[in-house]
């Protein structure tokens, strides 16, 4: 009997783990959206607040921090939309995860984030980002 009750205690503890990383999977790539339409107008805002203070960036320029990455943010032409496709999110635990996913558009390219979060709030502590090449 002790066996059945762990069992059922070990099951319900792990379906109520996936049950809110399926939740917070919603919330980052929302959150992820925000962060792409606030870039392509050059709104600083939201990247202040998602990016950690001590967050890193790989892209083709180079490796940087949090103020050079606001300082690089500019408005994109007009008519520019922010596009994504394809995200799949894995938690390496309840308050990090790997976030991947493409865009299309003038801009396309691939994007690896990673997400922590502290005190409730998620914030992105490590981005890399590479062009997609063009289609033939």
């Amino acid at each position: 009997m002790k066996t059945i009750l762990v069992t059922v205690a070990t099951s319900l503890v792990m379906f109520a783990a996936a049950a809110r990383a399926a939740d917070d999977t919603e919330a980052l790539i929302a959150l992820d959206k925000q962060w792409g339409e606030s870039a392509v107008k050059g709104d600083k805002t939201v990247s202040e607040k998602l990016l950690a203070d001590k967050v890193v960036s790989v892209d083709e320029n180079g490796v940087m921090g949090k103020e050079a990455m606001l300082a690089g943010l500019k408005a994109a032409p007009a008519g520019t939309r922010y596009e994504p496709t394809s995200f799949k999110v894995t938690f390496l635990n309840p308050d990090t995860a790997i976030m991947t996913h493409g865009t299309k558009g003038a801009d396309a390219h691939y994007s690896l984030h990673v997400w922590s979060r502290k005190g409730g709030t998620w914030q992105i502590v490590a981005t890399s980002m590479t062009n997609a090449k063009s289609a033939k």
